[in-house]
C-alpha cells in the first residue's frame, strides 16, 4: 500500500530526520480524520524511529512524496508513526502554499495546554503529537548554548489565539538561512509553523513541544 502525504516537517531528531506532513488523496486534496487533517510520521526500525539523514535530507517542504510498503506504529501520543520501506520514497509533486491554510488548525492551545512543554500526566491523555497552525506574531531569539558557547540556541518566540510559546526551532533549513543572515526574518510578514512533541526529556521527564518547520508564505526578500 502506497501513501501520499505533503512534507511539512524534515527535522532534526536523534542524530537523523524527522519528517512528516498530512496525508493527501490522489487529486492532493488533505484527508480528513474526526475534523482534523490525517497526520503521518513516517519512521525507520531506529531507536528513536528517526530516518537516516541521506533518506530525508533530499525532501524539502512542501514536496509531495509517496511511501510504500506501510505499516502503522502508534506510540502513545505518537499516534501518527508509520513503518515504511525506505527504498520506496520518492517525490511526486509540489504542494501549492496558496493552499496551506487549508491545512491548519484553530485548536485552543498548541498541544493542550499553554506551556511550552508537557508532563507525564498530560501525555498520557495526549493522542496526537504533530499540528499545524498560523501564529499571530512571531519573532526568533537567540540563548546561549551551555554545551557548545559557540553556537547559541535558536528559538521561536509567537502568539497563537491569545497565549504565548516560546519552542526550540528543529527546522535545519531554516536555521542555515537564518545563521547565514538573520536579518532576512525581519521582512517576513507571514508564517506556518509544524509543531511537534519530542521524546521525554530525561533530565526533566518532560515532553517538549518543538516548531519543526517553518513556512514562510511572503516577504520582500
Amino acid at each position: 500500500m502506497s501513501i501520499r502525504l505533503v512534507c511539512l516537517a524534515n527535522s532534526f531528531k536523534e542524530r537523523g530526520r524527522c519528517l512528516a506532513g498530512i496525508e493527501l488523496d490522489n487529486q492532493n486534496n488533505p484527508i480528513i480524520v474526526n475534523g482534523r487533517p490525517k497526520w503521518i510520521r513516517p519512521i525507520c526500525n531506529m531507536p528513536h524511529g528517526e530516518i537516516p539523514n541521506q533518506i530525508a535530507e533530499p525532501f524539502q517542504i512542501l514536496d509531495i512524496i509517496e511511501i510504500s510498503n506501510t505499516k502503522t506504529k502508534p506510540e502513545g501520543y505518537q499516534s501518527e508513526n508509520v513503518l515504511f520501506d525506505t527504498n520506496s520514497l520518492k517525490k511526486v509533486d509540489s504542494f501549492n502554499k496558496r493552499n496551506i491554510e487549508r491545512l491548519c488548525e484553530t485548536t485552543k492551545y498548541v498541544f493542550a495546554t499553554r506551556y511550552d512543554s508537557l508532563s507525564e500526566e498530560v501525555i498520557s491523555k495526549l493522542n496526537h503529537s504533530l499540528l499545524l497552525i498560523k501564529p499571530t506574531a512571531f519573532e526568533v531569539i537567540e540563548k546561549p548554548n551551555e554545551q557548545f558557547p559557540d553556537k547559541p540556541k535558536h528559538r521561536l518566540v509567537f502568539s497563537f489565539n491569545g497565549f504565548n510559546y516560546d519552542l526550540s526551532i528543529t527546522d535545519p533549513v531554516f536555521l542555515r538561512k537564518y545563521q547565514k543572515n538573520p536579518d532576512f526574518f525581519e521582512s517576513v510578514k507571514e508564517v506556518f509553523l509544524s509543531l511537534s512533541v519530542g521524546v521525554k526529556f530525561p533530565a526533566t521527564n518532560r515532553y517538549y513541544k518543538l516548531v519543526a518547520g517553518i513556512i514562510i508564505i511572503n516577504s520582500k526578500e
